[in-house]
């Protein structure tokens, strides 16, 4: 996998494939991987594909199979002890799976993983952010 700085290493050997900077609890803050426009967009395609029919397509935990009964109890990907964590703990979630979530590592390139982050993070400050948070340029964006 290419790191931000474009050093490319061998799959167990950095964070950017683990999500970890040791172990497995000593989580990766923030995304390794540069984080631009296309990457949001990539995630969202497969956030769509891999998280929405449990997550919903909003992150919300109403997807299909709550809808459908089949799953009764889904995170809300916008609760606060999720918006918390950071996204080496994600990565970790998602890699591994946890709870009724099965493992979704080997189904997803490691790139994958930090490109659907990048738009769970765009997604939950669409939901929780506030107008103040932004510069006043963005601000004279939204009128």
């Amino acid at each position: 996998i290419a790191t931000s700085n474009g050093e490319v290493h061998a799959y167990q050997d950095v964070p950017a494939n683990t999500g970890c900077y040791t172990g497995t609890t000593n989580f990766v803050e923030t995304n390794p991987l540069t984080v631009d426009l296309a990457m949001i967009e990539h995630g969202r395609a497969q956030f769509d594909v891999y998280c929405a029919p449990c997550h919903g397509r909003l992150g919300d935990g109403n997807g299909i199979t709550k809808k459908l009964g089949v799953m009764a109890a889904v995170a809300n990907l916008h609760d606060q002890r999720i918006v918390l964590q950071p996204d080496g703990e994600i990565f970790h979630t998602i890699t591994h799976g946890k709870s009724t979530m099965g493992a979704l590592g080997p189904m997803m390139a490691a790139p994958d993983r930090w490109a659907v982050i990048a738009y769970l993070r765009a997604l939950q400050l669409s939901w929780l952010g506030s107008k103040g948070e932004l510069s006043a340029e963005q601000q004279a964006a939204l009128k």
